[in-house]
């Protein structure tokens, strides 16, 4: 490819580091074709290849057409025209023509992107009829993509010189998030999305560089081209110079090495300056990071998100109890002797594969979701119940129910869960008599209530993004009033102290944990536990161990009495910074 002029595209930073390395990017929902370097020698014969495409996926939609004009007429058969009209697009295969001998790779990846940015165009054009094309475009450009067959060759066709690489996109959903194979994808940019999106959260988890909310992003960035991800800044480098590369390379070198040296700290206890110790564990989500949790050391897992196992496959329905058993069982003997606390499934209704909402829900956030689902659908709640308990027989397990709002939640999940335990006793399946069982301080009502909620529980962890969300009715994702979503809001501050001094143990396992100039503030308010990413957990380590526990309680107060979210931001960082400058 020659060169280009390095060209800088500015977001939003969503999750710190640095990728250096080559740019893919995928149109919406239509995955990109695997890239191969080509000869100039081998364009004959991709166009050849891309012309028999053509003629089967002319073949196709005009079959197609034939099938829907004799079932329902010729007026709804003629959205097919425009399909075949579109195959032979003289400015599409014009492009095409001008870039593959450009770029020098395989056909279907260059007719990939060369289609893909026509379709951006046609997003952002005022007319709405031309906006709704943009759906028949990538049927096309689905079906074209099948029918490329490989390149016939006696030879493989040579690989990108790198098979990592820098994922852009005009949107990821968690799930495709989830889905990221970290071997390969350096970090990832997108058009859309927030701070506090569970895109964002789960780029954090990961310790993948993030960076979204970029203008323009898929227009004015191709495949193939060498980028540099800067997720301190938010930056998106394409096509950077020589200096700026050294530059850096440079500046990711110190930035590792400075972690390696957090990280060989990982066996020392995270207790304060004045021996207040504070459990240190993990937030997980994934199979490939239970490795990582004892590489770590993090006192087990302080969260388990199980709606990624729940729901994360393309069955049509969820894994049964001995599935998620066995699930379990392989976490807890991975974390043992240290505790492994599962939250029940989290998920809205939206999202349920055996049960999918007939009818949209006006507000999915205050609907039928969490405890709620559960509770609605006992037989499935009891499977994943039933599931735990006997994984806590292999080592030492706590489960805890998010999106309580209420004591009739809480008694309710209780009695579901002594059935289990009497059902596994019928069984002989063994289970340990004293799992402990909490629940998720999300709901102010609830945060309210922690007073009488803690009589029936051992332990809350306060869910600090779903709190700030319904203490100040402030939607985290919502680009028009995200700036406003503070965890340090008053109100919020309040309802965590309160939560924190109702007697039981405490964790936070809120994006807020990961925080290092908040932590000062959690533990003066009384945290007995901070779960954080894996990534995150050298750095918290080294905060919590430079920290004066009756330095952060006395903050602590102060903050209590504070009357905006700025002035309790700037005591906690104060105190952060006066604690652990090196890690700033």
């Amino acid at each position: 490819m020659a060169d280009r002029k390095e060209q800088r595209l500015t977001g939003l930073p969503v999750s710190p580091g640095i990728a250096v390395g080559y740019l893919r990017v995928e149109a919406r929902d239509c995955a990109a074709p695997a890239i191969r370097k080509i000869e100039a020698k081998d364009i004959p014969a991709e166009w050849e290849r891309f012309e028999v495409a053509l003629q089967r996926t002319e073949e196709e939609i005009s079959a197609l057409k034939q099938r829907v004009e004799r079932l329902s007429g010729a007026t709804e058969a003629a959205i097919f025209d425009a399909h075949l009209l579109f195959l032979r697009d003289t400015t599409i295969l014009s492009k095409l023509n001008k870039e593959l001998p450009s770029r020098l790779q395989n056909i279907e990846s260059v007719y990939y992107a060369v289609v893909q940015n026509f379709m951006e165009v046609m997003r952002a054009v005022d007319d709405p009829y031309l906006r709704s094309r943009v759906l028949d475009i990538r049927d096309v450009l689905q079906r074209v993509l099948r029918n490329l067959k490989p390149a016939s060759s006696s030879l493989p066709p040579k690989q990108e010189e790198q098979d990592s690489y820098i994922l852009a996109a005009y949107e990821l959903t968690p799930g495709d998030t989830a889905d990221l194979d970290k071997s390969h994808v350096l970090g990832f940019v997108t058009e859309t999305g927030s701070a506090m999106s569970h895109t964002a959260i789960l780029a954090r988890s990961l310790g993948l560089p993030a960076v979204v909310a970029v203008p323009r992003l898929v227009m004015d960035s191709q495949t193939g081209s060498p980028a540099i991800l800067d997720g301190y800044t938010g930056t998106l480098i394409l096509n950077p110079s020589a200096q700026t590369r050294k530059k850096y390379n440079t500046l990711r070198a110190e930035r590792e090495k400075a972690y390696r040296e957090l990280v060989k700290m990982s066996d020392l206890p995270t207790d304060t300056l004045d021996g207040r110790h504070i459990r240190l564990a993990a937030n997980v989500e994934f199979v490939h990071e239970f490795k990582s949790i004892r590489e770590s050391g993090a006192e087990g897992v302080g969260l388990y998100r199980t709606e990624f196992l729940l729901l994360g496959n393309d069955a049509q329905e969820m894994p049964g109890e001995e599935a998620q058993y066995e699930h379990y069982r392989q976490l807890v003997e991975a974390c043992a002797p240290h505790e492994v606390i599962f939250r029940t499934l989290d998920a809205g209704g939206d999202k349920l594969p055996f049960e999918p909402l007939t009818e949209r829900e006006d507000n999915p956030a205050l609907g039928w979701r969490g405890i709620r689902v559960s509770l609605s659908r006992p037989e499935i709640f009891k499977q994943q119940l039933r599931a735990v308990l006997r994984a806590s027989a292999h080592g030492h397990a706590g489960i805890m129910f998010p999106m309580v709002s209420g004591i009739t939640e809480v008694r309710t999940a209780l009695n579901l869960l002594e059935e289990c335990r009497g059902e596994l006793r019928e069984r002989g399946q063994a289970y340990d008599e004293k799992m402990r069982v909490g629940i998720m301080i999300e709901v102010p009502g609830a945060a309210m209530m922690t007073d009488v909620l803690a009589q029936y529980v051992d332990f809350f962890s306060i869910g600090t993004n779903d709190l700030t969300q319904y203490t100040i009715a402030v939607d985290r994702v919502n680009y028009r009033v995200a700036s406003i979503f503070r965890v340090t809001h008053p109100g919020v501050v309040r309802l965590m102290a309160r939560t924190m001094r109702a007697g039981i143990p405490t964790s936070v396992c809120g994006e807020m944990g990961g925080d290092i100039s908040l932590v000062p503030l959690l533990v003066g308010l009384g945290a007995t536990e901070i779960s954080v990413g894996t990534h995150l957990l050298p750095v918290v380590r080294v905060a919590i161990r430079h920290l004066n526990y009756e330095e952060c309680r006395a903050m602590a107060e102060q903050a209590l009495q504070a009357e905006d979210s700025v002035t309790i931001r700037r005591l906690s960082h104060e105190l952060a910074m006066k604690s652990y400058p090196q890690l700033f």
